[in-house]
């Protein structure tokens, strides 16, 4: 069967400084046409960051459509154009003051594929050295640090429930277990 859907018409109905939104109409597989309304994000990227002591690096952040704290791992948007990969090492500086000498890509993840084309990139981050924390005029986090063991037991357990954060802590343990065994 044939899943594609193509596009017929393409309105913005919203242009806001992070998110547009769009409704389109579409031809769908069965000939019929409907409609499809999305939300363009830019993307972002994420960050799993281990000290030599196996420490994983989360933040508490409050994330107001959920009206609520996250701990989460340190992530942020990407600038138009920018490569996800500056974007985390740029991020990771930010937001808890930390350069990395090694790095490892974890792929990507589509958060949210009902409604949004957002793309996040993931890394885990080694041997890192520590510097000065520089947040943006309008960010607000609480960086903490905790074993990568207990992160992945509170992953699992559903004391953690960003779905980047579960994403990339799973996707670096297999990494790491991975290169451990060869």
């Amino acid at each position: 069967m044939e899943l594609m859907e193509k596009t017929l018409s393409s309105k913005q109905v919203f242009d806001g400084r992070l998110l547009k939104v769009y409704l389109d109409e579409v031809a769908l597989a069965n000939g019929e046409n409907s409609i499809r309304e999305f939300v363009h994000h830019p993307g972002g990227a994420a960050v799993v960051a281990l000290d030599g002591d196996g420490n994983v690096y989360l933040e508490r952040q409050f994330r107001y459509p959920y009206r609520k704290v996250v701990m989460e791992v340190p992530a942020g948007k990407l600038e138009p154009g920018e490569d996800p990969f500056d974007a985390i090492r740029r991020e990771l500086k930010e937001e808890i003051g930390a350069e990395a000498g090694r790095w490892d890509a974890l792929g990507y993840i589509m958060p949210t594929v009902g409604y949004t084309d957002e793309m996040l990139y993931l890394y885990l981050a080694r041997d890192l050295t520590f510097g000065q924390q520089h947040l943006d005029q309008d960010e607000f986090l609480e960086p903490f640090k905790l074993p990568f063991a207990q992160a992945l037991d509170m992953a699992a357990d559903g004391r953690l429930n960003d779905a980047k954060t579960l994403a990339a802590l799973f996707r670096a343990d297999r990494l790491m277990k991975a290169q451990s065994e060869a």
